[in-house]
Parts: C-alpha cells; structure tokens; sequence
C-alpha cells in the first residue's frame, strides 16, 4: 500500500497550529508519532481508515493550507499512513524552549 504525503502550510502560531490540527485529526485517525523542526516545521504520521483520508483532507484544508490532493473515493476499512508536513511561516529557525529555575 503506497504511503499519502500531505505538505501543508500556516500563517497561525505554532502551538495555535498544531491545536487545531490535532484536534481534527483525533476526529478520523491517529497521530501515531512527530518531529519538530525547530519552529519552522512539523512532521506527523497519521494512521487512518482509508474510508476517512478525504475526510480529514477536507477538514484539514479548512483549518491550514493543504497541497492539491487526488480524493481516494474509497469505502474500504484497511489502515493508511499518511505523512503530514507543516510549515509554519513565522518561524524564526530559533526555538528557544523557556526551563523554569529550580530550587535547591
């Protein structure tokens, strides 16, 4: 079975971003794993029915920016992978991950 790759792209920030994302990817899959790029970009496996990939594609280019996608049209129940990578155009190539001093 042939792997999806989605690229996708958003102008929200990036924890905004990823939010909704995942909140529209709960609804018809499972994110099963990603990797941050710094804060530039994000890359997700989805694992999903076959049934729901226009579902979530649909849904997904409401929410970012989704490249032109062929629809599957497809009834069938087995399990896809789909590879999702954002882009997040505010990005700076310098995430900083703020650690809270600890006492002691």
């Amino acid at each position: 079975m042939k792997n999806i790759f989605w690229t996708g792209y958003t102008n929200d920030e990036r924890h905004t971003a990823i939010g909704k994302v995942q909140q529209v990817v709960s609804k018809y899959g499972d994110l099963v794993d990603f990797k941050l790029f710094s804060d530039i970009s994000l890359s997700m496996k989805i694992e999903i029915e076959e049934l729901n990939v226009d579902k979530l594609y649909d849904e997904l280019s409401h929410t970012i920016g989704v490249d032109n996608f062929t629809y599957l049209n497809s009834k069938a129940t087995k399990e896809r992978t789909v590879y999702l990578s954002i882009t997040f155009s505010k990005g700076t190539g310098n995430l900083k991950t703020e650690i809270p001093a600890v006492p002691g």
